[in-house]
């Protein structure tokens, strides 16, 4: 029964109780008993939806980042500290799949669970929650870094953008999110907040002025390609065909990044609000909202992949064929 109707059944119900000839104690008590009633069955109703969505997005973010990831060890034609970043944001999907998700769903199901375990599964997922968004957000903005590098240093990109280089980078930026996750954990929940706003303020803006200064830069190499139009076909046009192919890669990462934007500032906007708006039901229906949609986005990225990189398409596509080949013998 959906909530409307659960509402409109308990209002007759006090209607009917109103026209008793009862004490007036009695009917204000049963009033507010139907009240509470009527509160239960719609938490139950939403509780329910949002559950059955969160499976079905974890399990979708479990299995397509589990396919990215075997997808990229036998991709080629991506630069190694290139693929590295993108394994680094593969693996924090898996994770919010596999872990941080059923952690809310268990705190969505308050009734079937522990009282005593209760607090415990929210502090760790409260704390996954800062790790994992602080470690996803810091790597977006660094795979744009990244492409920004690519196009400025030419030929000195390969020996200057290392796999040791981004393997040190990622590793401060997970030190960095344990700590805040930490932070929180423990109750320092200002330091916590604050930190992570920092993240998300430096994060939007290096991706900001990476794709800006992307755009400019291609933009001035293009008029510079075209008034050395003889030179380009004594090469074979192999300019035009790198140009094209990086640009290829830089709407890719612009679409993961905006992904991640859309899917993260409902629930950024929601902690805001519940700073200053008094807590209803409606705040709690817009906080399960905001928190599936951020999570959400770790079922969007596997698709983004294979959407916007064909070779990443076809090996997942391989490893499906030969799953289904193994389980058909």
């Amino acid at each position: 029964m959906c909530p409307e109707a659960v509402k409109q059944v308990i209002n007759a119900l006090i209607d009917l109780v109103k026209r008793q000839t009862l004490p007036r104690f009695y009917q204000r008590n049963t009033e507010l008993k139907l009240h509470a009633m009527a509160k239960i069955f719609v938490d139950h109703g939403y509780t329910t939806f949002f559950v059955a969505l969160n499976v079905f997005f974890s399990v979708i973010a479990t299995i397509g980042n589990l396919l990215i990831l075997v997808a990229l060890r036998k991709v080629t034609s991506i630069n190694p500290p290139t693929k590295l970043l993108f394994r680094c944001l593969a693996a924090t999907d898996l994770c919010v799949g596999l872990i941080e998700q059923p952690l809310f769903i268990t705190l969505l199901l308050t009734d079937f669970a522990s009282p005593t375990a209760l607090p415990y599964v929210s502090q760790v997922y409260s704390a996954l929650n800062f790790i994992l968004c602080g470690v996803s957000m810091l790597t977006a903005a660094t795979i744009s870094i990244d492409r920004l590098l690519a196009l400025v240093l030419g030929l000195s990109y390969k020996p200057t953008v290392t796999v040791k280089r981004v393997g040190i980078v990622l590793i401060i930026f997970w030190l960095a999110s344990l700590s805040v996750g930490f932070s929180h954990y423990i109750g320092w929940y200002s330091v916590a907040y604050c930190s992570s706003f920092v993240f998300v303020l430096l994060s939007i803006f290096a991706s900001v002025f990476s794709f800006t200064k992307i755009a400019l830069k291609l933009r001035q190499q293009q008029a510079q390609v075209q008034q050395r139009v003889g030179q380009e076909q004594a090469n074979g046009g192999g300019i035009r065909l790198n140009i094209a192919r990086y640009k290829k890669m830089v709407h890719s990462v612009a679409w993961l990044q905006m992904a991640l934007i859309v899917c993260y500032m409902p629930s950024l906007t929601v902690v805001i609000l519940l700073r200053i708006v008094t807590q209803r039901f409606g705040n709690l229906f817009l906080f399960y909202s905001a928190t599936t949609v951020l999570f959400m986005n770790s079922s969007v990225n596997p698709i983004l992949y294979c959407w916007r990189i064909g070779e990443i398409k076809k090996e997942v596509e391989n490893t499906l064929k030969k799953i289904c080949q193994r389980s058909s013998t």
